[in-house]
């Protein structure tokens, strides 16, 4: 029989993180899945690592994309590529606490109705000590209230794969916001998302998520906000707080950091369960 869920990752160079995201996961309390791994024309030596995990366990099934295509495609790729009825995201440096997987197919058991479930994380350096606990709003009125605020954190989600399919599946046409676009589409396709008030994953945080997040990246995202705002009838404040991103990315790099951490401290969705 196939098992329930389906694991996905993307990586590209996902060294030297990667091999504790992996162990990670093989090393949950629930074992029975599959570990579909996208290896997005890696070449720093990842292939290698993913080669020799594969060889040693028969749950993880490597996909290669020929050339470097990006999160939203690979990602599209694995969805499309899983035979689970679920899949649970993962993200190549980060690390999963050991019963993630348990927790969230439980919860789900529990509740057929949920179709996205997500949770906490705590953030942690590149080094791996940790630094704030990441909070989202648990009560799924809420999670659609503030959908423009993207209150999933992404590598902590497992949705129903059948779900997500139906809504179009994430975009290959995004750079680096296709789980942002991926929400707005299942808010107005009345999917119900849920939120565990349990930290999840560690989340890794560097100040390479700033390097990467540049103004074309930024300007993306804002667009993404405005057009999902615009389907979702959303109220005014928000199309003033999905151009946040674009504000943080046309700043250096040093008063982007200290606008960030500012900015926080009136994030809507760490104010709510």
């Amino acid at each position: 029989m196939n098992p329930p869920v389906t694991v996905l990752m993307s990586v590209y160079n996902g060294l030297p993180y990667l091999p504790e995201a992996i162990d990670s996961i093989l090393q949950q309390t629930f074992q029975d899945f599959e570990f579909l791994i996208i290896d997005d024309a890696s070449t720093d030596g990842s292939s290698k690592v993913l080669a020799e995990y594969a060889e040693r366990d028969s749950r993880i099934r490597i996909l290669t994309n020929e050339r470097n295509m990006g999160l939203g495609y690979s990602l599209a790729r694995g969805v499309e590529a899983a035979t689970t009825p679920w899949i649970a995201r993962m993200d190549a440096d980060d690390i999963a606490v050991p019963n993630r997987l348990e927790l969230q197919m439980d919860y789900l058991a529990k509740h057929p109705d949920v179709d996205i479930l997500g949770g906490y994380g705590l953030r942690i350096d590149k080094s791996g000590k940790v630094m704030t606990k990441i909070k989202v709003p648990t009560d799924p009125v809420q999670i659609y209230r503030l959908i423009w605020t993207c209150p999933l954190l992404h590598p902590t989600v497992m949705f129903r794969q059948e779900a997500i399919v139906k809504v179009g599946s994430y975009s290959s046409k995004t750079n680096r916001n296709e789980d942002y676009d991926l929400w707005f589409r299942c808010a107005a396709a009345g999917l119900k998302f849920a939120n565990l008030s349990i930290t999840l994953i560690y989340y890794r945080f560097t100040d390479e998520n700033f390097q990467r997040n540049k103004i074309s990246v930024s300007a993306e995202q804002m667009l993404i906000g405005w057009r999902g705002c615009w389907m979702l009838r959303a109220s005014p404040i928000a199309y003033l707080g999905v151009t946040k991103p674009f504000l943080l990315g046309i700043l250096p790099l040093p008063f982007r950091t200290v606008l960030y951490r500012w900015l926080k401290l009136f994030d809507p969705r760490e104010k709510v369960t």
